[in-house]
């Protein structure tokens, strides 16, 4: 029976000290779990703006350096499902500091690649580094708390980490120009040297071997039978995919829609996406107070019920015609729905599965959640309006995402609130 992290206090009236759960942990640790879990948009996002320039330089395809990013989906997806199980036999901080000195050589090999197939597989591995160091991040937390105090960690972590996808195309946009897109590549280097130093010097290794699990790669595929058999964990699983799917569906498709439809240079289509991370930072910090005074179930249904509404209207003012504002106020409105359903259902999700294994369930989690992007990403772009395409997605994941909540979680509502405290 796994035990909660637990802080040392002293009793006022018999001085003696006493041993009891922690309801948070250090603001150094979280920021240090922030920055691991940046991989993603760090390395997705931050090279976008140097596709033409690496397609030029290869002579190769825009398809050719469009798998860079696939392939980096892939390896996140990946990762994340092997590494997140295999954590639960051998602990969190070994592989921790494997993965990102993975990541380091791999940025580095990025980096001085001479041809695009080498930059193809090394975006593999970078994908594979990255999507452990996320799982593994995110395994930390329901490993030292639970139930509300863990969602309000996972609350504050988001908050940290969702700094990333806002200054990654800020900084893609200066360095690529400016350097070249190789220089993009070494400061995801510099970022790794960063997350090597964070593992050794401030995170702990928070899985006693008392508390490992045996033969977890062997058991993974059963392990994934027993997760898919708990309903009330599949319901929170769709909601974290289906929720990102909402808005990796607006990040395929906002760049060629504010820029090409709307006429926006890539600086001000820079402040646009900066705008929404920004707001998405702010939810995350009042989601993170506001667990006391609201389910985090609850809170994930308001989530997927405005992202449902926007969509709807983002389908109408697709047909119509669209405009600046009022495709700007309906994504604005949009986005930041995602730290409610990330925090909330990861929270509630492996509560659900703590028995099985925290790292399995993270880690399917994350799997489903790059596989679901992987998949949303060139679905956006078949018809001719792409708006609309863009609108039909976004309804359709947060319509699968609410369906999937209000079916499969109502069961261990009740039955487990208990935990919640």
């Amino acid at each position: 029976m796994r035990q909660p992290y637990t802080e040392t206090v002293t009793n006022q009236h018999s001085g003696s000290a006493q041993t009891q759960p922690a309801q948070t942990l250090p603001v150094s640790l979280l920021a240090g779990l922030a920055l691991l879990s940046a991989a993603a948009p760090f390395g997705a996002d931050t090279y976008l703006a140097s596709f033409v320039e690496i397609a030029r330089e290869f002579s190769t395809t825009e398809s050719m350096v469009q798998l860079t990013l696939t392939t980096f989906m892939i390896g996140m997806a990946a990762g994340q499902l092997v590494i997140g199980a295999l954590s639960d036999s051998l602990g969190r901080k070994k592989l921790l500091l494997i993965a990102t000195l993975v990541f380091l050589g791999s940025s580095i090999l990025c980096a001085v690649a001479p041809n695009i197939g080498t930059l193809i597989a090394m975006r593999l591995f970078q994908g594979l580094a990255g999507g452990s160091t996320v799982v593994l991040a995110r395994s930390v937390v329901p490993d030292l708390l639970t139930g509300k105090a863990s969602a309000r960690a996972f609350s504050t972590l988001m908050g940290i980490s969702s700094i990333a996808p806002a200054i990654a195309p800020l900084v893609g946009g200066f360095l690529g120009p400016t350097f070249g897109w190789r220089s993009v590549f070494w400061f995801l280097a510099a970022i790794n040297v960063a997350m090597v130093a964070i593992v050794i010097l401030m995170v702990p290794e928070t899985l006693p071997p008392e508390r490992r699990s045996t033969g977890a790669l062997r058991n993974l595929l059963p392990n994934i039978g027993r997760l898919l058999r708990r309903p009330v964990f599949v319901g929170y699983l769709l909601a974290f995919a289906g929720g990102f799917s909402v808005m990796f569906s607006y990040i395929a498709a906002s760049p060629f829609i504010f820029q090409e439809l709307l006429g926006l240079t890539p600086t001000q289509f820079s402040l646009v996406f900066a705008s929404n991370a920004a707001m998405l930072t702010f939810v995350s910090v009042l989601n993170g107070k506001m667990i006391n005074r609201l389910h985090p179930r609850k809170g994930i249904l308001v989530a997927l019920t405005v992202m449902l509404v926007t969509s709807i209207g983002l389908i109408i003012n697709a047909l119509v015609g669209i405009t600046f504002f009022t495709t700007w106020l309906l994504l604005f409105i949009t986005v930041p729905m995602m730290p409610l359903i990330f925090a909330n259902a990861t929270a509630l999700g492996i509560e659900e599965v703590r028995d099985i294994g925290i790292g399995s369930g993270s880690g399917l989690m994350g799997f489903t959640q790059f596989l679901a992007a992987a998949t949303v990403s060139p679905l956006v772009g078949l018809g001719s309006n792409l708006p609309l395409s863009m609108a039909i997605s976004m309804l359709t994941c947060a319509l699968i995402a609410l369906t999937a909540v209000l079916t499969l979680t109502r069961a261990g509502l009740h039955k487990r609130s208990h935990r919640l405290t």
